[in-house]
C-alpha cells in the first residue's frame, strides 16, 4: 500500500539531498543533521492519521516498512543510516564522505518509492553505483546487561524482535515465560503490539543466538513514578486499576499527609544540624510557614482533642528522628554519615521505565533511606513490626534503579526504611523475583494507557474504567470489618458517582479522560507532529545536536558559587567554562553548506551563529554532572530546581532541596541543565475530572449546557445606558448569575481596563469575595498591576511561588502575607478577611484546601482561551466545606482568535465525534471551555457574552489586515494620539522580500532575513534615537530559537548597545506585549514549514491564523515583515497579507 507523498515535497527533498552531496568535508555533520530531520519528517508524514505512539525513529521505520512493503535490505539500509547519524550527532563518530553518499542514496530511494517521483539526474549521478552495504550482526554469545528491541510478532515459544542498536537481516528470537527467569512477564507478553519498544535486561545469549532476558520492559520511554507504582500494592491486591483510581482521587488534606510533610522537615533539620540541638518550637514555626493553608483547612484538626493529639504526635516523631540520626546512624552495622549525604536526589531510569526521588542517599550510593511517618505492618507477625508491602516494593525499585541506571550492584547497596513512628530503621532485603512482578505490573499499566489513547473510543474507555470496582481490585478476597470500613468505600464511591451520571455526563467524562490519557502519553513519549523532538523522553532520545538547536540544554557549566547548603534559598551560581556567554556553539554548526567566498571569513566567528538557550526565569530545571558526552539524565544523579535568574554569562539555579554538604556537587565537575517535565499538571487535571463527578447537579448542568445561564434582569436598563464599553461589560458581569464571556481582541484593554473595572464593581458591593485567575504568571503580574492601580487601595493575596512572580508583587505572596501568623485561627482570619485572591490556574488547583477556608462569589479568569477545559474543571466544580459550589459564578475573558491552549496531540486525535457531545458545543477537546460555551450561547441571549471593539494599540493602517481578515472589520480605533498621526511618508506596514537559505542548511535560520532585520532595527533606532526605549520602541518576532540567536548576532555587529537589549523572541512569548515597531522574520525556507508556523482555525467559514494574528497585532505604529515570497504566497492568508501591503505601497 502506497501512502501519498506530495510531489513538491519530494522535489524539495531531492534538492536538499543534492546540496548535502556537495557539502564541504568540514560540514559533513551538518549534512547528517539535515538528512536525519528529513527522515523524521518523511516517517511522520506517512503516519499522520495514525493513533500509534512511537518514541523512536527505529519503530517508525519498522512501521513504514510494513505499510509500504520495504524489503529487508531497504529497511536495514535505513537502520544503518539511523545508527550512523545517532553516533555522529552525539559526537561519538566522525562522519565520512563515503558513508554520507551511501546514506543519501538510501534516503533518495526511499523518497522515490513513496512519491513515485524519479530521482533527478543531477543527484543520481552523484550516488554510489553499488548498493549500500550495512553491518548485519547476529547477537554475540555472551551475557548482555541491556538491549533495546522492537517487537514484531510472537508464537508460543519465542518473541520475534529486531534490535535498535544493530542491524539484523532476520528477527532475533527471545525466550519468554521461562520458570525462575522471566515467567513473571507472562501477562506482559500477552499484551505486546507490533512495533512496540522493549528493553531486555540481564540477557543470556546461547550458542544459537537465542536471547533469554530476566526483565522485559514494555515501552520504557513511558516513565512511571516509583511511589505511584508502589502504591498499587494494597492490602487487597495489586491490580493495574489501582493506579487509575489513585490518579483520579484527590489527595486528602488529612492528618497523615500533614504529619508526613512535617516529619520530612524534621529530618532535614536534624541532617543539617551541626553539633547544636535542634529546637522543636522553631521547627514547628517553619512547618507552619510552609503549610499554613493546609494546617488551617485540615478537617482532622477542627476538634480540639484531635488537634492536641496531632501536635503530640509531631513531638514524638521529632524525638524519634533525633534519636535515629544522632544515635542509630552511628551504630555498628549502619555506618550512615549525614555529613556526606545527598538529600532528595532524583533518578530517571529509562532501563526500567521508572522515575523517582529518594529522601536520603549517601554520596557514594552505598546506602539510602526512605522515610515513612505512617504505620508499618503490625499484624503480619505477632509481636513484630514489619514493613508494609507497598513500602518494600518502593525500596526494591530504588535498588533496581541504582543497579540499571547507576551501575551499582544491588547486593552491595544498603537500603533502609525509616518508620519515624516507632522508630524503626529497617534494612530492606532485595528480591529480584518481586522486582520482576512489579515491572510486569508497570508494563500492564503502560499497555492500558496505550490502549486507551490508541482506541480513543468512549465505549472502550468505559469498559476499562469499569475495572475500578471492589470485586476486581480485591484480588486477595479480603472480608471483614477492616475491608468493609476502610478499604472498600473509596473504591465503591468512584463507581457510585460514575453510575449516577446521566448518559451525556458519562460520555463527557469518558471523552475528557481519553483526551487526558492521550495528552499524557504524548507528553511523555514526545511523538508529535512537530519540527524536532518534545516530551520527557527527549531528555535521553534527542541527540545533542537536536537539543542545542532547540536551545533545550546548557552544558559545560562550572559552579562559580556553591550555596547548596544555605538554609534559606539554597542555590548554585553557574557559568560557562569555555566561553564567555551562555549562548553556546552548536555541536555541528548549521552554517551554510555552500558558503560564498565573501562569507567564509564571516563564518569563522563562533561557528556562524550561537544557539540561544530556551530558558527563562522561574523555569523548572534538572541539573546533573556532565563530564563527558555519554553522561545524561539516565545515568547521573539529578537535582531539581528553578532558574532564579540568568544573564549572558551566568545562571543561578535555586535548588528544591538544601544539601547538608555543598561538596555533594563537586566544584571540579562540569554540569548541564535541561527542562524538567513534570506530571503535576496532569495529576490536577485528572483530579479535576474527579471533582466533576462530585460537582453539584446544577453546576454539571450548566457546564454541559443542559440549562441556560441566568441573569439579573433588573440591571438591563443600567447596562443599556452605560457610558462606555468597560462600564457595560462590568455591569453585564455583575448581572450574570452563572457565567459571562468577554471577547477581548488585541489592544482592547481586556486586562488593564475591563478586568480592573469588573473588580472595582464587585469590590464596591462590600462583601463580595473575588478569585482572579490566569494561565501564566506573567498575566497574573498584569492582574496585580491593575489591582495596585485601583483607588481606594484594595487588599489582595497572591497564591504561587516567588521566582515566577515579579518582584514588585512579592509582598503579596501568600507565604509573605501569612508569615506573621502563628496560629491556625490567624491564618483562617487573614484569608477570610482578604476579599481578593489571585493566582495562576495551576497554583490555585494545587491548593484545593483554599476552598475549605473561603467561599467565592465570583471567579474571573483571564487568558481563558489559553486554558484547557479539564484545567478549569477542578476549580469550577469545587465545593466548599458546606458542600455548596465553592464559586458561585465565573467570568471568562479571552480571545479565541489569538493563541490557543498548548495541545500536543493533533486536531484529528482530539476531535469529538459523538452526536450528543457535539450538540453541546464540544467539537474538539483542544478548544478551551471559553470557546465551547461561546459556541453554545452566541446564538442565544446576548447577555451571556460581549466583545470589546475599541482598540487603543494599533494605528488603523497597522490594524487593517488583522481587522479585516480576522475580526470582520469590527475593531475601531480609540483615537489615541499615535492612532491619529498622519502617515504622510511614514511606511506603516511594509514587506521586505528575503531569499531562502541554501539547500542543505538548517531551515530554522535565514541569514538574509537576519541582515534585513538588523538593517531595519538600525533605521528604527536612528529615527527614535532621542527617546529610544528598548522595552517600548522595538521588538522582533521570529519562530525559531536559532533565528533569534542569528538576529541577535547581526544586531550585535551594529555596535548599538540599546539594540542589544531589545526583545527578540517567538510569537508565543510576545502574546500580551506591544511595541511601537515590530519586525517579523517569518524564517520559512521550505513549503513543509508553513504548517508549523501557522495555527489555523475556522469561524463561520473564515480561515483564521491565530499565530499570524498575534504577530501582526503587537505593533502600535509600524509593522515590518520579511520573508521568502515564493513560500509565503502558497499560504492563502500570507498571500492576502502581501497583496494588501503591495496595494498600499
Amino acid at each position: 500500500m502506497k501512502l501519498p507523498y506530495q510531489k513538491s515535497e519530494a522535489i524539495e527533498s531531492y534538492e536538499l539531498l543534492l546540496a548535502v552531496c556537495r557539502v564541504e568535508d568540514t560540514q559533513l555533520a551538518v549534512g547528517y543533521k539535515q538528512m536525519r530531520d528529513l527522515l523524521e519528517r518523511v516517517c511522520r508524514s506517512q503516519m499522520q492519521n495514525e493513533s500509534l505512539q512511537m518514541t523512536d525513529l527505529s519503530a517508525r521505520i519498522s512501521f513504514i516498512a510494513t505499510k509500504v512493503d520495504l524489503s529487508a535490505g531497504e529497511q536495514n539500509r535505513l537502520h544503518t543510516f539511523r545508527l550512523t547519524s545517532n553516533h555522529i550527532l552525539n559526537r561519538r563518530l566522525e562522519p565520512t564522505r563515503e558513508n554520507l553518499l551511501r546514506d543519501v542514496k538510501t534516503l533518495a530511494f526511499l523518497i522515490r518509492k513513496l512519491s513515485e517521483e524519479d530521482i533527478p539526474e543531477e543527484l543520481y549521478r552523484l550516488l554510489p553505483k553499488a548498493d549500500a552495504t550495512y553491518l548485519s550482526a547476529p547477537p554475540a554469545r555472551k551475557r548482555v546487561q541491556r538491549m533495546r528491541v522492537c517487537f514484531q510478532y510472537a508464537n508460543e515459544q519465542y518473541l520475534y524482535v529486531t534490535p535498535l542498536d544493530e542491524v539484523s537481516e532476520t528477527p532475533w528470537l527471545v525466550r519468554y515465560n521461562i520458570p525462575q527467569i522471566n515467567e513473571e512477564f507472562a501477562e506482559t507478553c500477552k499484551l505486546l503490539w507490533r512495533h512496540t519498544q522493549l528493553n531486555l535486561l540481564d540477557v543470556a545469549i546461547d550458542d544459537a543466538g537465542i536471547l533469554t532476558p530476566s526483565f522485559i520492559v514494555l515501552e520504557p520511554d513511558y516513565l512511571i513514578d516509583i511511589s505511584s507504582l508502589a502504591e498499587c500494592f494494597r492490602d487487597y491486591g495489586h491490580h493495574p486499576a489501582n493506579y487509575y483510581l489513585s490518579r483520579l482521587q484527590p489527595i486528602e488534606n488529612a492528618r497523615p499527609l500533614l504529619l508526613g510533610n512535617i516529619a520530612n522537615l524534621f529530618l532535614d533539620e536534624w541532617i543539617h544540624a551541626q553539633d547544636e540541638e535542634v529546637d522543636y518550637r522553631t521547627c514547628m514555626q517553619k512547618a507552619f510557614r510552609r503549610y499554613p493553608i493546609e494546617l488551617a483547612a485540615c478537617p482532622d484538626l477542627q476538634d480540639r482533642e484531635k488537634e492536641r493529639q496531632f501536635f503530640d504526635d509531631c513531638k514524638l516523631h521529632f524525638e524519634h528522628i533525633r534519636q535515629t540520626v544522632n544515635d542509630t546512624f552511628h551504630a555498628a552495622g549502619y555506618e550512615l554519615d549525614k555529613t556526606d549525604a545527598v538529600l532528595e536526589p532524583s533518578y530517571i531510569c529509562e532501563a526500567l521505565g521508572l522515575q523517582g526521588r529518594l529522601d536520603y542517599m549517601q554520596r557514594d550510593m552505598s546506602s539510602f533511606i526512605e522515610m515513612k511517618s505512617g504505620k508499618a505492618d503490625e499484624y503480619a507477625i505477632r509481636g513484630k513490626v514489619e514493613p508494609k508491602e507497598n513500602n518494600k516494593v518502593q525500596m526494591l525499585l530504588y535498588q533496581a534503579v541504582l543497579q540499571y541506571s547507576m551501575g551499582m550492584d544491588h547486593r552491595k547497596v544498603k537500603a533502609y526504611l525509616f518508620y519515624t513512628r516507632y522508630p524503626l530503621l529497617y534494612p530492606s532485603r532485595p528480591s529480584w523475583a518481586m522486582v520482576r512482578r512489579v515491572i510486569d505490573l508497570r508494563n500492564r499499566i503502560v499497555a492500558n494507557e496505550y490502549g486507551i489513547q490508541l482506541h480513543n473510543n468512549l465505549e472502550y474507555t468505559e469498559r476499562k474504567l469499569e475495572e475500578i470496582n471492589a470485586a476486581t481490585l480485591n484480588e486477595r478476597g479480603l472480608q471483614g470489618r477492616f475491608w468493609e470500613t476502610y478499604l472498600r468505600p473509596p473504591i465503591d464511591s468512584f463507581q457510585k458517582k460514575l453510575k449516577a451520571l446521566s448518559p451525556l455526563e458519562k460520555k463527557y467524562f469518558h471523552a475528557v479522560y481519553n483526551f487526558l490519557t492521550k495528552e499524557l502519553y504524548t507528553s511523555k513519549s514526545g511523538d508529535v507532529d512537530y519540527e524536532g523532538r518534545t516530551g520527557a523522553a527527549s531528555l535521553w532520545l534527542s541527540t545533542l545536536a537536536e537539543k542545542c538547536e532547540a536551545g533545550e540544554i546548557i552544558y559545560d557549566l562550572r559552579i562559580k558559587e556553591n550555596h547548596a547548603a544555605d538554609e534559606h534559598k539554597a542555590h548554585l551560581l553557574l557559568s560557562r567554562s569555555l566561553t564567555s556567554s551562555l549562548s553556546q556553539p552548536s555541536p555541528h554548526s548549521v552554517a551554510s553548506l555552500d558558503l560564498q567566498a565573501e562569507e567564509v571569513a564571516a563564518s569563522s566567528r563562533a561557528d556562524e551563529y550561537d544557539v540561544l538557550p530556551n530558558f527563562r526565569q522561574g523555569d523548572a530545571v534538572i541539573l546533573y554532572e556532565r563530564n563527558s558526552d555519554t553522561d545524561n539524565v539516565t545515568n547521573k544523579m539529578v537535582f531539581k530546581g528553578n532558574i532564579e535568574y540568568l544573564t549572558d554569562h551566568e545562571i543561578c539555579v535555586r535548588l528544591r532541596s538544601t544539601q547538608q554538604n555543598p561538596s555533594v556537587l563537586p566544584g571540579e565537575s562540569l554540569y548541564a541543565i535541561e527542562h524538567d517535565t513534570m506530571d503535576t499538571t496532569f495529576r490536577s487535571m485528572f483530579q479535576g475530572l474527579y471533582a466533576y463527578l462530585s460537582a453539584t447537579q446544577d453546576r454539571r448542568d450548566l457546564l454541559l449546557s443542559q440549562r441556560p445561564p441566568e441573569f439579573d434582569e433588573s440591571l438591563d436598563a443600567l447596562i443599556s445606558q452605560a457610558k462606555d464599553d468597560f462600564v457595560r461589560v462590568a455591569l453585564k458581569a455583575k448581572a450574570a448569575r452563572d457565567y459571562f464571556l468577554l471577547i477581548g481582541p488585541p489592544g482592547t484593554g481586556k486586562t488593564s481596563c475591563a478586568l480592573k473595572k469588573m473588580v472595582e464593581t464587585f469590590h464596591a458591593d462590600g462583601d463580595t469575595q473575588i478569585l482572579l485567575l490566569s494561565y501564566t504568571n506573567r498575566a497574573v503580574d498584569e492582574i496585580c498591576k491593575s489591582l495596585i492601580a485601583i483607588r481606594p487601595v484594595v487588599d489582595f493575596i497572591r497564591v504561587g511561588s516567588e521566582l515566577p512572580c515579579d518582584e514588585h508583587y512579592r509582598d503579596h505572596l501568600i507565604e509573605n502575607e501569612l508569615a506573621s501568623c502563628n496560629r491556625r485561627s490567624e491564618v483562617y482570619e487573614r484569608i477570610r478577611n482578604c476579599r481578593i485572591i489571585v493566582g495562576t490556574v495551576a497554583a490555585v488547583s494545587g491548593k484545593p484546601e483554599l476552598f475549605r477556608l473561603k467561599h467565592f462569589n465570583v471567579a474571573i479568569v483571564d487568558e481563558a482561551t489559553q486554558i484547557l477545559e479539564p484545567q478549569l474543571l477542578g476549580i469550577l466544580c469545587a465545593r466548599d466545606k458546606a458542600s455548596r459550589n465553592a464559586i458561585d459564578k465565573f467570568i471568562l475573558i479571552g480571545d479565541h482568535k489569538q493563541l490557543p491552549a498548548v495541545v500536543l496531540q493533533n486536531a484529528e486525535q482530539s476531535a469529538v465525534y459523538d452526536e450528543a457531545l457535539l450538540s453541546v458545543g464540544l467539537a474538539n477537546l483542544k478548544d478551551s471551555l471559553f470557546e465551547r460555551l461561546y459556541r453554545s450561547c452566541s446564538s442565544g441571549d446576548s447577555r451571556s457574552f460581549d466583545m470589546l471593539c475599541r482598540q487603543g494599540r494599533m494605528h488603523p493602517e497597522v490594524a487593517l489586515f488583522a481587522n479585516r481578515a480576522f475580526y470582520g472589520g469590527r475593531l475601531l480605533p480609540v483615537g489615541l494620539p499615535h492612532q491619529l498621526e498622519d502617515s504622510g511618508s511614514v511606511s506603516r506596514v511594509a514587506f521586505y522580500p528575503s531569499v531562502p537559505e541554501q539547500k542543505g542548511t538548517s531551515v530554522k535560520i535565514n541569514s538574509s532575513e537576519a541582515r534585513i532585520v538588523a538593517r531595519l532595527a538600525a533605521q528604527v533606532y536612528e529615527s527614535n534615537r532621542s527617546d529610544f526605549d528598548e522595552s517600548r520602541t522595538l521588538g522582533i518576532i521570529t519562530p525559531y530559537r536559532s533565528q533569534i540567536a542569528l538576529i541577535k548576532r547581526e544586531i550585535e555587529t551594529l555596535g548599538i548597545p540599546a539594540l542589544s537589549r531589545i526583545l527578540v523572541d517567538t510569537v508565543e512569548r510576545f502574546q500580551g506585549s506591544e511595541r511601537d515597531v515590530i519586525i517579523y522574520s517569518c524564517c520559512i525556507n521550505s513549503y513543509y514549514q508553513l504548517k508549523f508556523v501557522s495555527n489555523l482555525t475556522e469561524e463561520d467559514g473564515v480561515l483564521i491564523d491565530r499565530k499570524l494574528n498575534v504577530a501582526l497585532t503587537r505593533a502600535r505604529k509600524q509593522m515590518f515583515v520579511t520573508g521568502v515570497p515564493e513560500f509565503l504566497n502558497v499560504d492563502p492568508l500570507y498571500r492576502s497579507l502581501l497583496k494588501l501591503i503591495e496595494s498600499k505601497e
